[in-house]
């Protein structure tokens, strides 16, 4: 593809959405339906990032803003689900980007966090040695349990909502997931989507104790190599947080647009 700027924040909107898409679809009862410049990927789950709203076309004005958000927030409350509300600065003029977070407030959705777009075309070369773990792909009960848990510790998530999301066998029908142990005892993962011929890289996480030790980038290595020998995929893409985006930089991903998540109940 070409990669100029605008091509690279479209790739970005829609490696995000596809991947929520994927998510919604393997959840029991799940669904994604489009609204006015919406897209909305329901699990139903108890998980907030199971339940989301994106925009699709950039808003013009506060009331446009207002509206979508209104019909995004009424569609998940209805079913008594928490969810998330991730757009991306493109989507907004700098006027309304700045009053988002006041506007969001009003309508009962609280900041998270920024997340920023990467890319990477083919991973760099480690910069360090990496840690030696024991590796095992997800493919039972038990390493479904433990990227669950592993998730919810990294993030301070309740450890029953991860679980709610990740034991569900059919979430694993067509990702690739890896938890990394030290002496026998798992401390982080990493797993894999395919989106239109592009591994996108989500639930990486690490135990806080075994944190800034290089677990997160040697389980996302292992799962981008087994996805490549599953799918064939090189490029790969994610979203980082604040605390992750350090990690991906020196793995050889760049930054190409910036999103932000608000989350509702």
């Amino acid at each position: 593809m070409p990669e100029t700027p605008q091509a690279l924040i479209d790739e970005s909107h829609r490696q995000l959405q596809e991947a929520w898409r994927y998510f919604a679809a393997h959840l029991p009862g799940g669904d994604a339906t489009a609204g006015p410049g919406l897209l909305l990927t329901n699990g139903r789950s108890p998980l907030a990032f199971m339940n989301a709203a994106f925009f699709t076309s950039p808003a013009t004005t506060e009331a446009d803003v207002r509206s979508r958000i209104e019909l995004a927030a009424a569609h998940f409350r209805e079913g008594g689900h928490p969810f998330v509300f991730m757009p991306g600065e493109d989507m907004l003029s700098p006027s309304l980007l700045g009053g988002l977070t006041d506007l969001c407030a009003d309508l009962g959705l609280g900041y998270m966090m920024p997340m920023t777009g990467m890319v990477a075309s083919e991973l760099a070369p480690p910069v360090r040695p990496l840690p030696d773990l024991e590796f095992r792909t997800v493919a039972d009960a038990e390493m479904r349990d433990v990227v669950g848990d592993i998730n919810a510790a990294g993030y301070d998530i309740p450890g029953a909502d991860m679980r709610a999301a990740t034991s569900v066998s059919s979430l694993w029908d067509g990702m690739i997931g890896v938890v990394g142990l030290v002496d026998g005892v798992p401390a982080s993962t990493a797993s894999v989507v395919p989106v239109d011929d592009v591994a996108y890289v989500a639930l990486v996480a690490t135990l806080p104790s075994h944190q800034g030790k290089g677990y997160a980038e040697a389980v996302m290595r292992r799962a981008l190599d087994e996805a490549r020998e599953a799918w064939g995929t090189v490029r790969t893409v994610l979203h980082a947080t604040p605390a992750g985006s350090p990690v991906y930089t020196r793995m050889g991903y760049r930054p190409t647009s910036t999103f932000h998540v608000y989350v509702g109940h």
